[in-house]
């Protein structure tokens, strides 16, 4: 596995990284890809450097051609109550102008009548733009777990166009395992997102602390990473998400070439 073959995840150089920034580090790095966040989590949050009244997505598309660096998804509102289908179709313009084929979406909307009835629309507007939808589930949102994802995707009829994103953490927090990600029918799982982390969640940090600031980088932790990656189906697109918070303060394109370096040696030991 070469770099040029891995994602580069914006978190893994901050949780306000620029998507600029990121598409910087990623081709200082040798990615072939990167995963921007291109809005705030939430309706009236504010983003680095984007502005999408302006022409702010369409210089991300063209900086990312001029670096050869190639956005494999956006994030943008996460489906929650202050989000309306209006908000849901941003996204999908987002991801149009940026040219990227996938919208990585979280979900804390307790109401999943609702979320199943926001996301029938959201996801035909997607497929109507040539777009695929990857949920994310997180056991502090409001899909927890990969059965709570699986069942919201087939009440809204959209699973077609609807598949999940594999978070290592998550997915380990769940009470999930890999066998049950290689279980999942062809064609489920887009993308993943691969980082390590203690084998236990510390006492210490809740889980979205832990989200944040007790990621590792790939091969540093006790995650089951190769029975993982494993498990994913051929041609499911791995996005490093290794906000290391010992480098916090390293430049983006460094961040971005430990990321690198470690996931080599994790996939040279993978055999």
């Amino acid at each position: 596995m070469k770099t040029h073959d891995l994602t580069l995840g914006f978190l893994t150089l901050g949780a306000q990284a620029a998507p600029m920034e990121v598409l910087d580090a990623a081709a200082a790095a040798g990615f072939g890809a990167a995963g921007l966040r291109v809005s705030g989590r939430n309706p009236g949050d504010s983003w680095p450097s984007v502005d999408p009244a302006s022409q702010d997505l369409e210089r991300l598309r063209e900086h990312a051609g001029a670096l050869g660096v190639r956005i494999s998804s956006i994030s943008g509102y996460y489906i929650s109550p202050a989000t309306e289908a209006q908000h849901l179709l941003r996204n999908v313009e987002a991801a149009t102008r940026v040219g990227a084929p996938l919208i990585m979406q979280g979900c804390f909307e307790p109401d999943l009548a609702r979320v199943a009835r926001l996301l029938a629309g959201y996801a035909r507007a997607a497929a109507d733009a040539g777009v695929r939808i990857a949920i994310e589930f997180m056991p502090m949102s409001a899909l927890k777990s990969m059965p709570d994802t699986l069942d919201v995707i087939e009440r809204s009829g959209a699973a077609d166009n609807v598949g999940l994103l594999i978070d290592a953490l998550h997915l380990a927090r769940s009470g999930a395992r890999p066998s049950d990600v290689a279980a999942l029918a062809p064609g489920r799982v887009p993308i993943a997102q691969l980082c390590d982390a203690a084998a236990r969640r510390p006492d210490s940090l809740s889980l979205f602390d832990e989200a944040m600031q007790g990621r590792m980088y790939l091969g540093d932790g006790g995650l089951d990473l190769a029975g993982l990656v494993r498990a994913l189906p051929p041609g499911t697109e791995l996005e490093l998400e290794t906000p290391v918070i010992a480098d916090a303060a390293l430049a983006p394109a460094e961040k971005a070439r430990r990321a690198a370096a470690k996931a080599q040696a994790f996939f040279a030991r993978l055999g």
